[in-house]
């Protein structure tokens, strides 16, 4: 499904919030990495996944009614065999929720230099403005972020990665590795221009962000769209 087709179904659904996958389908149309995922919705198509996806796994409760997923333990992260899983499983269907229950079956990735966030809101006066920040559970905590008006030039996007606080993290800070500052301006690059071409986006949670000397990957995303109401 491309991008116009996903917004569509859901525009038609009347509905404005993209489940994670959904999320990520759309972000991977835009080429922004994401975790190899799988959507199924029994136990046994589950065990089945992970003959395509290898081991170690991470599960996901998919719930449009669940939103932050680790506050209420709708994440099984690094599951190493299929009883685990199983296990797991049966913990996620468990949670309690309103709407319709799926299971993301999604690679576990490596561990990555750090974690970032970006993201996006609409601004009442301004229009989208985008955000990039050191990322993962402690994003409110630190309040470590950058923003800019879209669309943002190359030139933007450097600045909004260098002015952070916690920059020196991503520039081999204490004989650690630099990450790759040139796929996170890319990505930047990529959601201002996803935002200005479609106005029905509201808001963008891309985090957390895994970012490695080569390369970053999206682990976590949600996406909002306008109310037409």
């Amino acid at each position: 499904m491309n991008i116009a087709e996903i917004l569509k179904k859901k525009i038609e659904l009347d509905e404005t919030i993209l489940t994670e996958f959904e999320s990520k389908e759309l972000l991977e149309e835009i080429g922004i990495q994401v975790p190899t995922q799988i959507l199924t919705t029994s136990k046994e198509e589950t065990v089945n996944a992970i003959e395509k996806i290898g081991f170690p796994i991470v599960l996901k409760l998919i719930a449009e009614d669940i939103v932050h997923k680790s506050d209420t333990g709708a994440v099984k992260l690094n599951l190493k065999s299929s009883e685990d899983v199983e296990q797991a499983y049966d913990e996620l269907i468990s949670i309690p929720s309103q709407k319709e229950k799926k299971i993301s079956v999604q690679k576990m990735e490596d561990e990555p230099i750090t974690e970032l966030i970006i993201g996006m809101t609409t601004d009442p006066q301004f229009g989208p403005a985008l955000m990039f920040g050191i990322g993962g559970i402690l994003v409110e905590l630190l309040e470590d972020v950058s923003f800019r008006i879209a669309p943002i030039t190359q030139y933007d996007a450097n600045e909004m990665v260098h002015e952070i606080k916690g920059f020196p993290i991503l520039d081999g800070y204490r004989g650690k590795p630099k990450a790759d500052i040139k796929a996170i301006t890319d990505t930047l690059l990529k959601i201002s221009d996803l935002v200005i071409k479609h106005e029905e986006i509201k808001e963008m949670d891309l985090n957390p962000v895994f970012i490695y000397e080569q390369g970053l990957i999206c682990v976590d995303a949600r996406i909002i769209l306008k109310n037409r109401k």
